[in-house]
């Protein structure tokens, strides 16, 4: 049971770092253009005189990442589990 709460708990804090990148980009976009994030969210921007056309996407990068974060996650998660046994 402590294994799944310890996936539900690292993807949970994936998806909050995922969500605040994602914000932060958006706000920092002031031209056309592509974009990729730091957690690996594709950004293609339209700016045209009467509108602003964005499209997201997702690249290998996000895997990736959320592999290496849970990997991570999990190995300071049973870490803690063990120091909080004894």
């Amino acid at each position: 049971m402590n294994f799944f709460k310890g996936i539900s708990l690292g993807s949970c804090t994936y998806l909050v770092a995922f969500m605040v990148d994602y914000v932060v980009e958006l706000f920092r976009i002031n031209s056309s253009g592509e974009k990729i994030t730091f957690l690996g969210l594709k950004i293609v921007t339209s700016m045209r005189e009467n509108s602003l056309n964005t499209t997201f996407s997702l690249t290998w990068k996000v895997l990736i990442t959320y592999a290496v974060f849970m990997v991570v996650f999990m190995l300071i998660f049973s870490a803690f589990r063990k120091i909080k046994s004894r």
